[in-house]
C-alpha cells in the first residue's frame, strides 16, 4: 500500500497533536511496512526518493524549505525503513545514502579536499542506546561527548600559514562546494589571521544567524510588506549566498566551529581540538565533558534540550559522538555519514494555549488568511502570540473555534501553526469562525479560488494590496516601467496620487504638482517616470496581462494565452473549456482567468486603461522566421546569465520553437540558469536534455552557419 506525500505528511500531523514524541510517530507509521509487497515497495521507494530530492534541493540549494524538519524526517525515516526491509531495492542514488544539496553555479565550484558528510539522525533514546552498543561492540574503549546541534549552514574554512585562504560551503558534501570566501570574511567572529602564524588549518563549523538578528530582520521585512525568512537557518544560508558581501556584513551572521578537518598540529580527542580552536579565537560549539555511561549521555541530551532557549543560535538536536580520534578512524564512515556519531533530533515542541481571537488578514496578493491571536506562550525560546490557520478548510477540518484551547508548534522554527483542538476543555462559550464574504480592508466581495481552498479579495485596487500590486504591475516581468518601484509606488499611494492601477496614466496631468511635491524627485525624475509610464501603453499585451496579477497567470501563461487570443475582449469572452484547450493552461488556471475577467472591478479597470490609451489588443504575430526549433518544446527555469526569459523565449519562438511552463515527456530541452527549481529535478528524472544559455546560443549560431 503506497501513500502519497499528502497522506504521509498527514500522518506526521496527526501524531504531533497527541502526547507522543517523534519516535512514536515513526514506530506507528511502520504498520504500513507489513502490508507492502516488493512491487508496491519499489513504487513507494521511487516516489519517496523523488520527493526527498525535491525537498533537499529546496532546502540546501534554494534556501527555501517547503516542509518542516519534522515532516522531512518522517519521510526520510519511512524511506530508510522500506529500504532496510527490501535491501534488494536499495541503491546509492537514494537520499538516505547521499549528502543533500549541490554546489550552486552562482559561485565558483571548489573541489572538497576533506569530505563534509552529514550525520545519521535518530529520534529516540532507544536509538541512541543502540548506537552506543554498536560502537562499543566494535571499539570497547569508546568514550563519548554530546554537543548542541546548531541549525545553520555548514562551512569549511582553510588557513595557510595562519592566514584565511578559502571558505567553502558543503555543496554535495563529497565532491564540490561553493567558494564563499569574501562573504565568510564578513562574519564578525571568524579570525582572518590566527595567533599561530605557522598554522595550516582546515576547520569546519556552522554559519548561523543569531536569534535576535533574525527577529530584527524579519521585523524590517514585515514592515516593508516583503517576504520574510522561514527560519534562522534559511536566513543564514540565503545571506551567505548573497553576491553582495555588504549584505552579509549588515545581517550579523556568526560562525561556531565544531571540528578540525586538517591541522599541522596533532590531537588525540575531539575535546583537545575544541580547546585548541578556543585558543585561536574561534567560537566553538557547546560541548559536554567526557561521558562514560549511557545514563550520563541521556542526561546530557536532556540538559541541552532544556537549555536550547538560552543559546544565541537555534538548535534542532544533540550530537552524540566518539571522543577519541583514533577510534573514529577505525570506525570509518559510509558514503553519507560517519559511523562514530549520530544526531538525536528533538521532537517538535508543542504547547497548549487559548485562541483569543481569529482575524482575517489580507495579504499583498489579495489572499485572505485566518490568523489566530493567542494567549502568549513560550515556544522554541520565543514568545508566540499569533499562529496561522491557513484557510477555511483547515479551520473546518480541525473544528477550531474562538475561545478554544489549542495545540501550537514551531516545527523547524517556521511560522507557528495551530495543530489541533483540546476539545475536552470546551465549556460551550466557544464561537465558530467563518472567513468574511466582504473584504475586511475594502468591503469588496470575496471569492474562493484554487479549487475553493483559498479566499481572495476581488478588488484589484484594495488598499491592503494596491501598493504591492502596483509595484508588480510596473515590474520587469510585467509593464517594465522604470522608476516605479515599490518605494515610489508606496509614496504615490500614501500621498493619494494613485488609488488604482489606471491612475498612473493620469499622473501626466499633475506633472507640476508632482515636481513641487518632491516625493519621487524633481523635474528630471518626474519627467523620466512619466515618459516610462507613457511608453508602457504600447507594451506587448502579454505584459499587461501578467501585470493584472491573475492567480496562476505568470509570464509564460500570459504569452500562451495571447498567442491564441490576441485581445482582452477575446480573452474575456472565452469559455473555461476554450481557455483550458490552450497549451500550458489547465482547468484551474482557466477558471481563475474566467473568474477574474467576470469581476466588475476587472471590467472597470480594463475600461479605464483603454480610455487612457493602453493597448488592449495585438496584431497576430507573423510566422517564425526560422525553423531550427520547429516541432520542439522548451521549458525555462532559473536566471540566465545575460538574457531575460522573455528574450530567450523570443529567440526560441523565432526559430519555430514552443515555450511551455512545465516539464513533461514531450519536452525537448530544459533551458536552465541559476537558482533552478523543481523543473530541473523533474527534467533530470525524465532524462530531458538540460542546456545552458551558451548551449542555446551555440545552437542558433550553428543554424546561421548552415544558412
Amino acid at each position: 500500500m503506497c501513500l502519497d506525500v499528502t497522506e504521509r505528511l498527514q500522518i506526521c500531523g496527526d501524531y504531533k497533536v497527541s502526547d507522543r514524541n517523534f519516535s512514536d510517530m515513526i514506530k506507528d507509521s511502520e504498520q504500513w511496512l507489513e502490508s507492502l509487497s516488493e512491487s508496491s515497495a519499489m513504487q513507494e521507494i521511487k516516489e519517496l526518493r523523488q520527493q526527498l530530492q525535491h525537498y533537499n534541493h529546496a532546502y540546501y540549494d534554494l534556501d527555501d524549505p517547503l516542509i518542516t524538519d519534522a515532516q522531512y524526517d518522517l519521510l526520510s525515516q519511512r524511506l530508510r525503513k522500506i529500504e532496510a526491509a527490501f535491501p534488494q531495492l536499495a541503491g546509492g542514488e537514494s537520499p538516505t545514502m547521499t549528502v543533500g544539496g549541490r554546489a550552486s553555479e552562482r559561485f565558483q565550484r571548489v573541489a572538497h579536499q576533506y569530505p563534509m558528510l552529514s550525520l545519521n539522525d535518530v529520534f529516540s533514546l532507544e536509538d541512541v542506546d543502540d548506537f552506543i552498543r554498536r560502537t562499543r561492540a566494535a571499539e570497547a574503549e569508546a568514550q563519548f561527548i554530546v554537543e548542541a546541534k546548531v541549525d545553520g549552514l555548514s562551512l569549511s574554512i582553510v588557513y595557510k600559514q595562519g592566514v584565511l585562504q578559502q571558505a567553502i560551503t558543503r555543496g554535495d558534501g563529497v565532491n564540490f562546494g561553493e567558494d564563499v570566501t569574501l562573504n565568510a570574511m564578513q562574519l564578525s567572529n571568524v579570525p582572518h589571521k590566527l595567533d599561530q602564524p605557522s598554522a595550516d588549518l582546515s576547520v569546519r563549523g556552522e554559519v548561523y544567524m543569531p536569534k535576535d538578528e533574525f527577529e530584527r530582520i524579519n521585523g524590517e521585512l514585515t514592515a516593508k510588506d516583503e517576504k520574510t525568512f522561514a527560519n534562522p537557518r534559511n536566513a543564514a544560508a540565503g545571506t551567505l549566498r548573497q553576491l553582495d558581501s555588504a549584505v552579509v556584513r549588515e545581517r550579523g551572521l556568526a560562525f561556531t566551529a565544531f571540528e578540525i578537518q586538517h591541522s599541522s598540529q596533532s590531537f588525540t580527542s575531539d575535546r583537545e581540538e575544541l580547546l585548541y580552536l578556543d585558543l585561536l579565537g574561534f567560537e566553538t560549539v557547546r560541548s559536554s565533558e567526557l561521558l562514560d555511561t549511557t545514563e550520563e549521555i541521556f542526561s546530557e541530551i536532556k540538559s541541552v534540550d532544556q537549555l536550547r532557549g538560552d543559546f544565541p543560535y537555534e538548535i534542532d538536536g544533540a550530537v552524540v559522538k566518539v571522543d577519541q580520534l583514533k577510534l573514529r578512524e577505525r570506525l570509518g564512515a559510509t558514503s553519507k555519514a560517519p559511523r562514530w556519531a549520530v544526531a538525536y533530533k528533538y521532537p517538535p515542541e508543542v504547547k497548549e494555549t487559548k485562541i483569543l481571537e481569529i482575524r482575517a488578514q489580507v495579504g499583498r496578493t489579495g489572499k485572505i488568511t485566518p490568523l489566530a491571536v493567542l494567549a502568549p506562550v513560550q515556544l522554541a525560546g520565543t514568545t508566540v502570540q499569533r499562529a496561522t490557520l491557513h484557510n477555511q478548510n483547515y479551520i473546518d477540518k480541525l473544528d477550531v473555534r474562538v475561545g478554544d484551547t489549542v495545540l501550537v508548534h514551531k516545527g523547524g522554527e517556521i511560522i507557528p501553526a495551530v495543530l489541533g483542538v483540546v476539545k475536552e476543555h470546551r465549556d460551550g462559550s466557544e464561537k465558530v469562525f467563518r472567513l468574511p464574504e466582504l473584504c475586511p480592508s475594502c468591503s469588496s466581495p470575496t471569492s474562493f479560488l484554487d479549487q475553493a481552498a483559498d479566499l481572495y479579495c476581488t478588488n484589484t485596487d484594495c488598499p491592503a494590496q494596491i501598493k504591492r500590486h502596483l509595484s508588480y504591475f510596473a515590474s520587469q516581468a510585467a509593464l517594465s516601467i522604470d522608476g516605479l518601484g515599490e518605494k515610489t509606488a508606496v509614496a504615490l499611494i500614501d500621498s493619494e496620487y494613485v488609488h488604482s492601477l489606471a491612475d498612473i496614466y493620469l499622473l501626466k496631468n499633475k506633472r507640476d504638482e508632482l515636481v513641487a511635491w518632491g516625493g519621487i524627485g524633481r523635474e528630471k525624475s518626474v519627467d523620466a517616470l512619466l515618459a516610462a509610464i507613457e511608453n508602457s501603453k504600447e507594451a506587448p499585451l502579454y505584459r499587461l496581462l501578467t501585470g493584472f496579477g491573475i492567480p496562476h497567470v505568470g509570464v509564460q501563461t500570459a504569452q500562451s494565452l495571447v498567442r491564441q487570443l490576441n485581445s482582452l475582449d477575446l480573452i474575456a469572452a472565452a469559455t473555461v473549456e476554450e481557455l483550458s484547450s490552450i497549451p500550458d493552461i489547465g482547468q484551474i488556471t482557466a477558471a481563475a482567468i474566467k473568474d477574474w475577467f467576470a469581476l466588475p472591478q476587472s471590467q472597470t479597470l480594463i475600461s479605464q486603461l483603454r480610455a487612457a490609451g493602453v493597448k488592449t489588443s495585438e496584431t497576430v504575430r507573423p510566422a517564425a522566421a526560422g525553423t531550427r526549433f520547429a516541432g520542439m518544446t522548451f521549458v525555462l527555469t532559473g536566471t540566465l546569465p545575460s538574457l531575460s526569459r522573455n528574450e530567450a523565449s523570443e529567440l526560441i519562438e523565432n526559430e519555430g520553437g514552443r515555450i511551455s511552463g512545465s516539464v513533461s515527456g514531450k519536452t525537448s530541452y530544459l533551458l536552465a540558469g541559476e537558482n533552478t527549481g523543481s523543473k530541473y529535478d523533474r527534467a533530470a528524472a525524465l532524462g530531458i536534455p538540460i542546456i545552458t544559455e551558451s548551449d542555446l546560443l551555440l545552437m542558433l549560431r550553428e543554424n546561421e552557419g548552415r544558412g
